[in-house]
């Protein structure tokens, strides 16, 4: 390529580059990237910019059991705006996934961490674990997107943050 023209193209590359979308993040990105049967799930309504969030993978089978987790991604949370983390899926079929904020990255569910599924269910204080077919959604051969509206506890009730 000539000088001349590198010129006039440099600009017109640097243009688009900060244009692109936002990144899509986690130790599966790939998978997304390169259009494989994955989740790329899209976590809004963080309370703070800490911590980290944690994207775990179910099946029906094993649904919110301890050991069921087919899969998880776990990245820093650096601002409140909304993330797009992947997580890759074993072939397709219907799939769930619960979502944690854990605000001081302390590695335990707090009563102040944010949580969430796919589905967006609507959670109360004594019903923190809706059932799969209020979770689950259908995957197929390339990437779903879905959306995850964080939910935290505010004294006796649980929701989004508001405001």
């Amino acid at each position: 390529m000539s000088k001349s023209l590198f010129l006039l193209v440099a600009p017109l590359l640097a243009a688009t580059a900060t244009a692109a979308p936002a990144a899509i993040m986690g130790s599966d990105a790939g998978a997304c990237l390169s259009g494989k049967p994955s989740l790329l799930v899209r976590v809004a309504g963080f309370k703070r910019a800490s911590g980290t969030v944690k994207v775990a993978l179910y099946a029906a089978e094993g649904y919110l059991a301890k050991g069921g987790k087919l899969g998880k991604v776990v990245v820093p949370v650096r601002a409140t705006a909304p993330m797009d983390i992947c997580i890759a899926v074993p072939r397709p079929g219907q799939y769930a996934v619960a979502v944690h904020h854990d605000i001081n990255g302390n590695g335990d569910k707090d009563a102040s961490d944010g949580g969430g599924y796919s589905g967006n269910p609507r959670l109360t204080i004594t019903n923190l674990r809706p059932p799969f077919g209020k979770t689950a959604v259908r995957v197929g051969s390339a990437p779903r997107e879905v959306t995850v509206l964080l939910q935290y506890r505010h004294g006796l009730s649980v929701g989004p943050v508001s405001g």
